[in-house]
């Protein structure tokens, strides 16, 4: 009975001398570092990208463009692809705006800025603190009517 409790004794201490967890500015495992996993949630949109998409669209406004910049690869399509590059700033509103296939000139490109500007994001968060989050995406016009 002697070697039996003290075989329990002995198990208990040897299981609880290696399992504990010590929280420090880290998590210490057995003598190992172990860095926290941040916690990162992207800038996104009121409902959703298609949301966006969608408000995109009913605010595009088609009598803020010129015909004429229209670029060759696009005038026998139906469809103008336009890549912007922007960021969505520690408010959440749309900053920093690049155009990818256009010139800053371009009535589409400055059309689409206009819109997308005019929209309001939740900002990234990264373990609960906002962040500035870059975005590259394409806004599709319909241009068929537009240059007939």
């Amino acid at each position: 009975m002697r070697k039996l409790i003290a075989l329990l004794i002995i198990g208990f201490q040897f299981q609880f001398g290696f399992s504990q967890i010590t929280e420090v500015e880290n998590l210490i495992v057995q003598d190992t570092i172990v860095a926290p996993i941040p916690v990162i949630v992207d800038a996104s949109y009121k409902g959703g990208i298609n949301n966006f998409y969608n408000y995109v669209s009913n605010n595009f406004n088609y009598n803020n463009l010129k015909k004429s910049d229209v670029t060759e690869e696009f005038k026998n399509r139906d469809i103008m692809t336009i890549y912007v590059q922007f960021s969505i700033n520690e408010e959440g509103k749309p900053a920093d705006f690049k155009p990818i296939n256009l010139t800053e000139e371009n009535t589409f490109y400055t059309e689409t800025v206009r819109v997308i500007s005019s929209s309001k994001w939740k900002p990234a968060t990264k373990n609960g603190v906002v962040f500035k989050q870059e975005f590259l995406i394409p806004i599709q016009a319909y241009i068929r009517d537009f240059i007939n």
